[in-house]
């Protein structure tokens, strides 16, 4: 079960466009403790199962001539799910222009055919509140981020009154 949907397990290669190698291994060992799994004692970038990594921070390329060398790496690799984060390290074109984002968004179907897997980006918020905007409106540049995805997760940090916490976080916690 996940966030209250079951869901099937799947070997997942999370490509790193962003952060420096040794921080995305010490938020992968984090969650791992969060969770308690014992595993987090060991050396997490060594023994992480179904989960592979590739650091391209600092090697970004658009997404159009990162794909052939995607689709070489994770060829043989039996991924049930590939991770682009974040797309704005990749993008094609103007974000801006729904025409341009079409075609961008045209290659992450590529690679799930070429593949057989899913594709999940990260894409940041616009600039500005967020709160008052529903999640299709929250993302940075065209319409298209709204519209071509097969199902969004939007996460936002949320401001509750302190007199709502009990009613609404059903486990007492803050």
């Amino acid at each position: 079960p996940w966030l209250g949907f079951e869901v099937k397990q799947g070997k997942v290669l999370y490509i790193n466009l962003e952060i420096d190698p040794a921080s995305v291994y010490q938020r992968i060992k984090q969650i791992y403790m969060n969770k308690g799994e014992t595993k987090a004692n060991k050396d997490v970038k060594l023994h992480l199962d179904n989960f592979d990594v590739w650091n391209l921070r600092g090697q970004a390329l658009p997404l159009d001539k990162l794909l052939p060398r995607l689709v070489r790496r994770a060829k043989n690799g039996g991924y049930a799910a590939i991770v682009l984060d974040p797309i704005y390290k990749v993008i094609t074109g103007d974000e801006n222009n729904a025409s341009e984002m079409g075609a961008f968004c045209n290659l992450f179907d590529r690679v799930c055919r070429e593949l057989g897997c899913s594709v999940i980006y990260c894409h940041h918020h616009s600039k500005g509140a967020q709160g008052g905007k529903k999640a299709m409106d929250r993302a940075s540049g065209s319409g298209v981020f709204a519209r071509d995805p097969d199902a969004q997760l939007d996460l936002i940090q949320l401001q509750i009154p302190e007199e709502l916490h009990g009613s609404i976080l059903s486990d007492g916690d803050t």
